[in-house]
């Protein structure tokens, strides 16, 4: 009998700790996102493409953008809230003065929160 209480006792207390450490790993996520256009992502001229980023969901913070496993770009950003769920994947940028790109925000289809590059 006190072996099986003793199980129960070591079970509960892994549980708790796996609940307790959960919400703070399961914050940064990474996500894929194409790129149309070759455009500048913070300071750095990207080229179009398929690239993953990883960021802390929720939160302003620093994002990595990546092609394959090679880091390309590492910037800050804000997390902003939009009116409503994005119906898709969206990649918005701003035409530059000088005839180039430069991406401002990125949206994900479900979320309701979007990553405003500064």
């Amino acid at each position: 009998m006190k072996k099986v209480i003793s199980s129960l006792v070591v079970s509960l207390v892994m549980v708790t700790g796996l609940a307790i450490a959960y919400p703070a790993d399961a914050q940064e996520v990474s996500r894929s996102v194409t790129l149309t256009r070759d455009s500048k992502v913070g300071a750095q001229a990207v080229v179009k493409g398929d690239y993953s980023i990883k960021f802390v969901e929720g939160k302003d913070g620093e994002l990595v953008l990546a092609k394959g496993k090679k880091e390309v770009v590492k910037t800050s950003y804000k997390s902003t809230k939009l009116a409503q769920a994005a119906t898709d994947n969206v990649v918005v940028y701003m035409l530059n003065s000088d005839g180039s790109f430069r991406v401002t925000r990125i949206e994900f289809k479900g979320k309701s929160e979007a990553i405003t590059l500064e």
